[in-house]
């Protein structure tokens, strides 16, 4: 097997890692899968793909899963490639960049400084899908379906890390093709959720569910239409609603953690 050499950028939206790449041929999915390995690769939840725009956009942005799977979205990976368009190709503050799931709108916001503070992303519309029950070991769990341009299920009552790792691999599996399963807890202000994210599983932020968990309380009225605060393990998301779901806005950090150069097999 040959090897290739490969220049990558690592970033991390609230601690949900990626390996960026510029390209104009996509590359397979089983190095994809060599790239996240955490042990034996970079290690990362994921890789992003910067490729030529397809439809007169600053990009197009596809998202390979750590498990080589492919995924239509992903928010926190957005705006992670937002902020390099903007840093490394001198584009901005306002950029397109396209993806399977539709064409996504971006704002790189700067301080005084001209140092990058956040990333908002126009994420569209949210499609309510409507309910679902789950039956694990007996016990009905109620779910609300949202489509981000990604599937999601959301239940709400207990969001913590060990509820989302005991059930989410078991709902993500039950729905054909998959579905991130999001445990979210309302509060003042906003709601807390963790995330079992389809292909990738625990994240310390999923990005596209921040915005169908917010999405989701405002549907079914535990939260008015608004802007929020969405606490997950790695940090805040700040998501803006409207009530007949059609726009969604979704506000949060993108780091670069380091760059490089690695070989590994095609």
């Amino acid at each position: 097997m040959t090897s290739v050499l490969l220049e990558f950028f690592k970033y991390q939206g609230l601690g949900n890692d990626f390996v960026v790449v510029e390209t104009d041929e996509l590359m397979a999915a089983s190095r994809a899968m060599k790239l996240c390995d955490r042990r034996c690769g970079i290690g990362a939840d994921g890789v992003l793909s910067i490729l030529p725009a397809r439809r007169g956009g600053d990009a197009f942005m596809h998202i390979y899963n750590s498990d080589g799977s492919v995924a239509a979205m992903c928010g926190n990976g957005l705006r992670c490639v937002a902020r390099h368009l903007a840093e490394r190709r001198g584009r901005g503050p306002e950029l397109v960049v396209e993806t399977d799931g539709g064409v996504k709108k971006c704002i790189v916001h700067r301080d005084g400084n001209n140092r990058v503070q956040a990333v908002s992303v126009e994420m569209g519309p949210a499609r309510w899908l409507g309910e679902e029950t789950f039956l694990l070991d007996g016990e009905r769990l109620l779910a609300r379906r949202v489509s981000m341009g990604n599937p999601h299920a959301v239940f709400f009552g207990e969001a913590t890390v060990a509820l989302a790792t005991r059930l989410g691999p078991r709902i993500e599996k039950a729905v054909p093709g998959g579905v991130n399963a999001g445990f979210a807890s309302i509060r003042p202000g906003g709601l807390d959720l963790v995330v079992w994210e389809r292909g990738a599983g625990l994240t310390d932020a999923c990005g596209t569910g921040a915005c169908a968990a917010a999405a989701a309380a405002v549907k079914i009225g535990f939260l008015r239409p608004g802007e929020v605060e969405v606490r997950l393990p790695g940090g805040v998301l700040t998501i803006t609603t409207g009530s007949d779901l059609e726009s969604v806005l979704m506000r949060g950090p993108a780091e670069l953690a380091f760059e490089g150069r690695t070989e590994l097999g095609a």
